[in-house]
């Protein structure tokens, strides 16, 4: 993986991903698939405290809906008569790569330990793992890529090998269709914007990124400042996860991954400069592609928020609520309203 001189991206993930003026990043030859550049501690504790005010493992559901998107994802960039020649021939090279891009994604230290494929029911991929990002999430990115690769329904299993590394092995066999056809993609809206990111004279991508590093060999990217690790995934998959549950619990979720995600911001992993500087905030929102900072007002000890091309609109209506107590020193009431045209509307008044 050649890697800018400039920035020090690696060039694959700047080529492949485009950070838009709107505040969205988007696949280059998929636009319609969003991306998320995202803490990594930010998706695990979320989910994690979701999965403990709701009582129940969220494992089957995550895996499900990160097998559809990426399918969709590995589908769209393999031409098909490559997928063509590939199962006539071999498919090292294509699951290689593969490895290498989910390196490149920030999943973690992902390589190829055995692999059979003869176009028949035994037909396995094995790989080791060590510090996955989100090993549900995980097992689904291999599920749907060797989907793509086999051209045939797969399933996935995993067993901890030793601390932080696992095999996971992803083999020919048929996965449950209700759950997939429930758990369907969300659109989003995609308004023009003035969100533009400086980019790097080297390889385009945003300038920004050269605060970050970019490990391949542990398959990991954390902000140098701080340390913290960072991830590139979809978040539409998420979203299909939570309105399965509202779906299948008819409880608040809404209202249980505010609460996760206001939990989370008050630990202070986020820095409160990051929301008080207004250029700092849209920056900060535009990096990781969740949309185009429109307005940000305080008055009368209430703060509006204005978000044009929003996703995972309830983690941002989260971090609002958050921001607003680490700011104000104070409990806050949120509203908010998503409209039809995709804007998201926050305002936390004090308790």
């Amino acid at each position: 993986m050649k890697i800018c001189s400039v920035c020090g991206t690696p060039k694959g993930l700047t080529k492949n991903q485009r950070w838009l003026d709107n505040g969205t990043i988007v696949e280059a030859k998929n636009p319609s698939h969003r991306m998320i550049f995202i803490e990594n501690d930010n998706i695990l504790d979320v989910f994690k405290l979701v999965e403990e005010l709701v009582g129940l493992s969220l494992e089957k559901l995550v895996i499900e809906s990160q097998r559809k998107a990426t399918y969709n994802y590995v589908d769209s960039i393999l031409p098909g008569f490559v997928k063509k020649i590939m199962r006539a021939t071999s498919y090292r090279p294509v699951v290689r790569n593969l490895t290498v891009l989910g390196r490149t994604f920030g999943l973690g230290d992902v390589g190829i330990l055995d692999m059979h494929i003869k176009g028949g029911e035994g037909d396995y991929v094995k790989l080791g793992i060590r510090n996955p990002f989100f090993l549900p999430a995980f097992c689904g990115m291999v599920t749907g890529a060797m989907e793509v690769v086999s051209g045939t329904d797969c399933s996935i299993s995993y067993e901890e090998k030793s601390p932080g590394y696992y095999e996971v092995t992803t083999f020919v066999s048929t996965h449950p269709k209700e759950l997939a056809e429930r758990l369907q993609r969300r659109t989003y809206a995609s308004k023009p914007g003035d969100a533009a990111l400086k980019k790097c004279a080297g390889c385009g991508g945003p300038a920004v990124l050269a605060d970050y590093d970019f490990d391949l060999d542990a398959g990991m990217i954390s902000r140098k400042a701080s340390g913290r690790r960072m991830v590139l995934d979809g978040p539409a998959e998420f979203e299909a996860i939570l309105e399965e549950l509202e779906r299948e619990l008819g409880e608040d979720i809404p209202g249980t991954l505010i609460e996760a995600q206001r939990r989370f911001v008050k630990r202070g992993f986020y820095d409160t400069d990051e929301v008080e500087d207004i250029g700092m905030f849209r920056d900060h929102l535009a990096l990781r592609g969740f949309g185009n900072l429109k307005e940000i007002s305080f008055a009368d000890g209430r703060l509006r928020v204005l978000l044009e091309n929003p996703c995972l609109h309830l983690l941002l209506v989260g971090l609002v609520l958050g921001f607003f107590e680490l700011v104000f020193s104070r409990e806050g009431h949120v509203e908010w309203e998503l409209a039809s045209d995709g804007d998201l509307t926050v305002e936390v008044s004090p308790r």
